[in-house]
């Protein structure tokens, strides 16, 4: 049998970039620290990540029950209406949204915005 090794392993950029944001948080955030979200849908990372603290707020209410603290938006990313509501609650946010798909989400709301059924 012939093995072949991979050329490279582990996290695409965007995921490497967000889980390595929540760390960065955990160690400098004196107060409590939240993903919407999970940070990637990686079990193992989450479970590391909860047993530093970290929150992870799965639903829009359980965002709507938090008074303060860091809320870091997992890699994916999230709708406007939850930045909104973020800002409007006045929580500190971090996001964590991975660049190329920041970049979607972006052209999908200027297309959106000029008419563009997507």
């Amino acid at each position: 049998m012939k093995v072949i090794k991979a050329k490279t392993a582990g996290f695409c950029f965007g995921v490497k970039r967000a889980v390595d944001t929540v760390y960065e948080q955990v160690d400098v955030c004196d107060g409590p620290i939240y993903t919407y979200g999970p940070i990637i849908d990686n079990e193992e990372v989450v479970k590391d990540l909860e047993s530093k603290g970290v929150v992870v707020l799965r639903t829009e209410e359980e965002l709507d029950n938090v008074e303060n603290g860091t809320v870091i938006i997992c890699s994916h990313g999230v709708e406007k209406r939850i930045y909104d509501k973020l800002e409007a609650k006045g929580l500190r946010v971090v996001d964590a949204t991975c660049p190329f798909v920041k970049k979607i989400h972006n052209i999908v709301r200027k297309e959106s915005a000029e008419g563009k059924y997507i």
